[in-house]
């Protein structure tokens, strides 16, 4: 079996992808798998973790609706990005194909279509990007991460909610490991800051003028682990330093698993790969949501936060003020230590889910 999966854009639509992969893979180690891909440069940061080799680069343009359609650049895109889609799937003649989102899913599901190749399409957000609205329309499955996101399909198709599969490597429990990666103590707690993508700099520019004004008792029993994009990692560190608080920043890091192992809060923004991945290591969390993009992570925010353990603050609201009382208040509850292996409320049912989804068109 051959699948060929497009993922580009972000790692919010890439890992999912992966998770799936792994999947299909452990199942069938003779299955193979392709890629296809952006070519923004975190694109290629990101396979390179992955570490495949079977990976093409589609350029397209990302698609917002009708008013796309009377762009000449998006048109001249979208006809390119087609064609080499078509290419691909000529030459690696695959017997299934999934879109996770993100720019290069709408000509490569299309190309497909054409093809007369089996398609299919997963939604990571509760409210559906425009691509994926349209392409629903054309694809003979429909995997949704949230149930509140039927309503916004109205064409009639095969429709799963199969959860939002995340990587195995995430699952897995590995405080003591991750401890000794940051050479933090496990008699702190540890807040994890994800500064570092999609606007997320106001994060850290709030966050670090609230730093100072936390309590000297509260402290004394934290540590930071700061994701801080942009930033210098050396600034972010002397900050930290000068405040008297043991803190670890990196402006990208690869080993998520090590980051989720040792984290007891986090604050970040509602992607809907970042939450699966809080929900699979119970982390409890303070959300700022991403203001723009129809703000389809506000809607992710609350859908979340109706079940978990989470604190959702506006970025219109976002302050010293209103950062610093969550922050408080989840930082000085009682930490819960992380779950044994198996009990940490895995997701592996999403992966499981929507591997068999795939297998059903092949």
């Amino acid at each position: 079996m051959k699948v060929l999966l497009a993922c580009g854009g972000t790692g919010g639509h890439i890992f999912p992808a992966f998770s799936v992969a792994e999947e299909l893979k452990a199942r069938d180690p003779r299955t193979r798998i392709v890629y296809v891909c952006g070519k923004k440069d975190i694109e290629s940061a990101i396979f390179k973790i992955i570490g495949t080799q079977e990976v093409f680069s589609v350029d397209s343009a990302g698609f917002r609706g009708a008013s796309s359609l009377l762009s000449p650049s998006f048109l001249l895109k979208l006809v390119r990005g087609f064609l080499f889609s078509f290419r691909i799937l000529k030459n690696e003649k695959p017997d299934v194909v999934a879109g996770f989102g993100g720019h290069t899913s709408f000509p490569v599901i299309m190309a497909a279509r054409v093809l007369g190749i089996p398609t299919l399409i997963h939604e990571q957000n509760v409210i559906p990007g425009a691509a994926n609205r349209l392409l629903a329309y054309f694809v003979k499955g429909l995997a949704l991460s949230f149930e509140e996101s039927r309503i916004y399909f109205r064409a009639p198709r095969c429709v799963r909610v199969t959860g939002n599969p995340i990587r195995a490597s995430i699952e897995r429990e590995c405080r003591e490991e991750a401890l000794k990666f940051f050479r933090f103590s496990d008699h702190k707690k540890t807040l994890l800051v994800l500064g570092g993508s999609q606007g997320a700099e106001s994060i850290n520019t709030v966050f670090f003028e609230v730093l100072n004004e936390l309590p000297e008792s509260l402290k004394e029993k934290l540590q930071v682990l700061h994701l801080c994009g942009k930033m210098p990692e050396t600034e972010a560190e002397q900050r930290y330093s000068a405040a008297g608080i043991a803190a670890r920043a990196y402006s990208f890091f690869d080993r998520m698993d090590l980051a989720y192992g040792v984290t007891d809060v986090a604050l970040g923004r509602a992607g809907a790969t970042f939450l699966a991945e809080i929900q699979a290591k119970d982390i409890p969390a303070i959300l700022v949501p991403y203001p723009f993009a129809g703000e389809h992570q506000l809607m992710n925010a609350k859908v979340f936060a109706r079940e978990k353990e989470a604190e959702i603050i506006a970025q219109s609201e976002l302050n010293p003020v209103t950062l610093k009382k969550s922050l408080e208040k989840y930082l000085t509850q009682v930490r819960q230590k992380a779950r044994p292996p198996g009990l940490s409320g895995s997701l592996s049912p999403a992966r499981a889910l929507l591997a068999d989804f795939i297998e059903e068109f092949v």
